[in-house]
């Protein structure tokens, strides 16, 4: 055999290797969770390109029956951090592995987070694989090969600027692979309605009527707080939505249901109100959570 032969071969089957590797997600992700109960590691998203720090608490115990649960964290990223302590009660319950991707603002300033980085900042639509939504999709997979799991689905629960990433995920990539969807006191949102310019709407949005109607099928449950009713003035746009959290998350829901009649489709989202709570991040996430035993 020839050198120049041998040296092609050499080249192929470092192609494969490299392939596979791809295939089966970033390699050795998830061995920080093998190792210890909680802690944080540094995915590299290949789709955005950016590194996402991941912070993960988990059972004492892992089993090819684990399951994977997204907690998303608000319009601040450190507060990715704080999500192991909130869930820390559900871990065993659920038999879950916590994951808490925090999306920093140098990689996603101002709104990209929890407009779920679909637009740069001209105002248009990246294509779909550099979303940070389709960034959870690869990030469930990468730990999924690694620790060996078998659950072909993830539950995902988002709190305030989590619950905006939560909904837009259900909307605008109702392929994804979760289970439950759970967004709790968003501040605004996309709204089921061609009537609305996206990204508060869907008119010049990047679904159609057939997308919506799949996203119609999907489990979500819109949690509020009907004391969530102080808040910061926001954009125009947003203030149009109704002038409280509750008032936007209601009207966000009853969109839902008047487009799903006009769409003549069945609508699988269920509203949920908790009496006497407000914006509290405890207490929603934990009812977010709770949500997941059923």
């Amino acid at each position: 055999m020839t050198g120049l032969t041998v040296r092609r071969l050499l080249v192929l089957s470092l192609v494969i290797v490299s392939s596979g590797r791809v295939a089966a997600g970033q390699p050795g992700v998830a061995s920080d969770i093998r190792r210890q109960t909680s802690g944080s590691f540094v995915f590299a998203d290949r789709g955005s390109r950016h590194p996402i720090t991941v912070w993960f608490c988990r059972p004492p115990s892992l089993g090819a029956e684990t399951r994977i649960v997204f907690v998303m964290h608000g319009s601040e990223p450190q507060t990715a951090r704080q999500a192991c302590d909130i869930a820390a009660s559900e871990l065993q319950v659920l038999n879950a592995i916590v994951l808490a991707p925090q999306f920093s603002k140098e990689h996603y300033p101002q709104d990209a987070y929890t407009f779920g980085n679909m637009l740069d900042a001209t105002g248009r639509i990246l294509p779909k694989s550099e979303w940070a939504l389709t960034a959870i999709e690869r990030l469930f997979d990468a730990v999924r090969h690694d620790l060996g799991l078998t659950r072909n689905a993830y539950d995902i629960v988002g709190f305030s600027g989590g619950g905006q990433f939560v909904h837009r995920l259900v909307l605008f990539v109702p392929e994804a692979r979760f289970r439950r969807a759970v967004a709790a006191s968003a501040g605004r949102y996309a709204f089921p309605s061609w009537a609305e310019k996206f990204p508060y709407g869907l008119a010049d949005g990047p679904i159609d009527r057939i997308v919506l109607s799949k996203a119609f099928s999907r489990e979500l449950v819109v949690l509020l707080g009907d004391r969530d009713l102080t808040d910061r003035e926001r954009e125009a746009a947003s203030m149009a939505q109704g002038t409280t959290r509750f008032a936007r998350g209601l009207r966000f829901f009853a969109t839902a249901a008047d487009e799903a009649a006009a769409l003549d489709v069945p609508l699988q989202w269920r509203l949920r109100i908790l009496a006497g709570i407000g914006h509290s991040p405890v207490a929603m996430v934990r009812a977010a959570l709770e949500l997941l035993r059923e």
